[in-house]
């Protein structure tokens, strides 16, 4: 059953947001919503159906005609009615399609053009799980010899498609964890290691960490804190800046030399 919103349901409201994610103004997605409603209609009672103010309605109408998704009668007074919605939605679609594209061609040939001079930024952060997950699949993809992961096993192991993925393209994969035994299922994928030393925080609970390293020229380092009883989403930063990664090396060799767990 749908669930009274004012005068719409909120399966009539999702429907007007998946309009105006697809490019449609609220009025528009209103009105053609309305429209899809009640088949044919003046702009009496669309103006009604769509809660948009009549003083509104001819202008919204002639943008959904210009866009081929509403038809006009050619008699006194003006009848409209809504194109068939998988059309419309097709249209929609490939307008976005469009644009999307447009604007990825525009921001290549933005790339290609002459930078200024460089700033001091040398160390990017990120936040959120998703945009972290997908600079370590590029710093992963990046590889072309070999790979360092550390970190708590839970995250070694969140990531297993990555490491496999690499071991695939003839990469390297060496995994260094202080509790190898967790990740033992990951050894068909790389090495794993047992860090000779580990390194103690002083917190009653230290941060959950991920560590990656690509032909040590590149690394992502992510952790994830818990504050009271909500637990934060990832941070992370990368960078390929190389006294950054020279200085990372130097402390990663110092902790986990490449021995074999035993």
């Amino acid at each position: 059953m749908s669930v009274l919103t004012g005068g719409r349901t909120i399966a009539h409201q999702n429907v007007i947001d998946r309009l105006v994610a697809l490019g449609l103004t609220t009025y528009e997605a209103k009105v053609f919503s309305a429209l899809t409603r009640l088949g044919e209609a003046g702009v009496g009672e669309i103006s009604a159906i769509a809660e948009v103010p009549r003083s509104a309605i001819y202008g919204t109408l002639e943008k959904l005609e210009r866009r081929g998704i509403v038809e006009t009668s050619a008699g006194r007074p003006k009848r409209f009615r809504a194109t068939e919605a998988r059309v419309a939605v097709s249209k929609m679609e490939a307008e976005v399609l469009r644009a999307a594209k447009e604007a990825r061609d525009g921001l290549e040939e933005l790339a290609k053009a002459p930078h200024r001079e460089s700033s001091e930024a040398h160390v990017w952060v990120l936040k959120g799980r998703m945009r972290i997950q997908e600079r370590r699949d590029e710093i992963v993809g990046s590889a072309k010899t070999e790979l360092l992961v550390a970190g708590v096993a839970e995250h070694i192991l969140a990531f297993a498609d990555a490491w496999k993925r690499a071991r695939s393209n003839k990469i390297k994969v060496i995994f260094a964890s202080m509790e190898p035994g967790k990740i033992s299922a990951l050894s068909k994928y790389g090495e794993i290691i047992r860090p000779t030393h580990g390194m103690k925080l002083g917190e009653a609970k230290p941060p959950k960490v991920l560590f990656v390293r690509a032909d040590r020229k590149t690394i992502l380092f992510a952790s994830e804190y818990e504050e009271g009883p909500y637990a934060e989403d990832f941070t992370a930063f990368w960078t390929d800046d190389p006294s950054v990664v020279r200085f990372m090396n130097y402390l990663t060799d110092s902790l986990a030399p490449r021995r074999r767990a035993t």
